[in-house]
């Protein structure tokens, strides 16, 4: 299998940008209403004019995405928050097609997903692409991780809230849509979008490149809880323009008793014709970890949950030194 390391993320990369300044970066702790509740007062602000306190409240749900480790949600309240200060309209969940670059809001916790067929690891039919595949691609010359699910019913899905058939099923809409093979040609009919997005691809060794060169590797789940045991680190990201640099890293550390660690630090460099100033923050969790098949679910001491899709990258036997989890990846230390 070939395999891309990511060592760019650009959602945590454009979140510790965009929130600069010192009040947003001197303290990531927060104690609040939750992400999805603040994004929703953001938009019916932005709607009403009031564009001042719809940034205020998308930088709010930030903080609240940023306290549960969610970073699909803090690049929607990022994302939200760049177009009220601009003078926009509440942005969509996805630019139009064929980009395809933005997340989806992921909520922090996910019900148990009801019993059905059992999702469907990674493999080639012939030329089809048929589960779950990792996928690198280039953005702004910083790599980005996804995860797309082929599902043997032939519907793609990108970045699906989970592998249940309840969560693909309340996966957004415009996340996911019919696809076809002829010959190496795939074509993603996506919802809501006029016309599919289609491009040949190229085949690699358990996997194919596509669509602007973005690497699909077949992947599984994990085979044992024991594989995660040890510390990882990932989302080390660098932006470098003409109104400065960020640097954001996350940690994570699995304990055999079933005990999490987790830290983030971000550092922003802030430039203008007239100074440079620097700011950062940090923060830090711990609690329980479980792994049951493809999910991951991390709840720390105050009863927060992260739940999402976790997987190896690579051949998934032995020692594990590559992960995916809640869009990013995870390199062991």
């Amino acid at each position: 299998m070939r395999v891309i390391f990511p060592k760019f993320h650009l959602p945590l990369l454009l979140g510790a940008l965009l929130l600069a300044a010192p009040q947003a970066m001197a303290q990531l702790a927060y104690s609040g209403p939750a992400g999805g509740v603040l994004m929703q007062k953001a938009r019916q602000q932005q709607a009403a004019g009031d564009r001042a306190g719809a940034a205020a409240t998308y930088q709010q749900a930030y903080l609240a995405y940023t306290s549960v480790d969610d970073s699909d949600g803090m690049t929607a309240a990022l994302a939200g928050k760049k177009v009220a200060e601009s003078g926009g309209v509440a942005p969509a969940a996805r630019p139009a097609a064929p980009a395809r670059q933005a997340a989806v809001a992921r909520p922090a916790a996910v019900a148990p997903p009801a019993v059905g067929p059992m999702p469907v690891a990674g493999h080639m039919v012939g030329n089809k692409p048929v589960g779950l595949f990792f996928v690198t691609k280039s953005v702004l010359g910083n790599f980005r991780t996804m995860s797309y699910y082929f599902s043997p019913e032939g519907v793609a899905y990108e970045n699906p809230l989970g592998l249940s058939a309840a969560e693909l099923a309340a996966t957004p809409a415009k996340s996911k849509g019919r696809y076809s093979v002829a010959g190496k040609t795939l074509s993603i009919a996506w919802t809501g979008y006029p016309k599919p997005e289609v491009d040949d691809m190229n085949m690699l060794g358990g996997g194919f490149s596509w669509s602007g060169g973005a690497i699909f590797s077949a992947v599984g789940p994990f085979r044992s809880a024991s594989q995660l045991v040890g510390s990882f680190e990932g989302g080390t990201s660098t932006y470098a323009s003409a109104m400065g640099q960020a640097t954001v890293s996350k940690s994570l550390t699995f304990n055999a008793d079933g005990t999490y660690r987790s830290g983030g630090v971000a550092t922003v460099t802030s430039v203008t014709e007239r100074s440079v100033a620097e700011t950062g923050g940090s923060s830090a969790n711990a609690g329980r970890w479980r792994l049951d098949g493809w999910l991951l679910t991390l709840t720390d001491a105050q009863g927060h949950t992260v739940r999402d899709v976790a997987y190896p990258v690579g051949d998934g036997k032995g020692k594990v030194t590559l992960f995916q989890f809640n869009g990013l990846a995870y390199s062991r230390q």
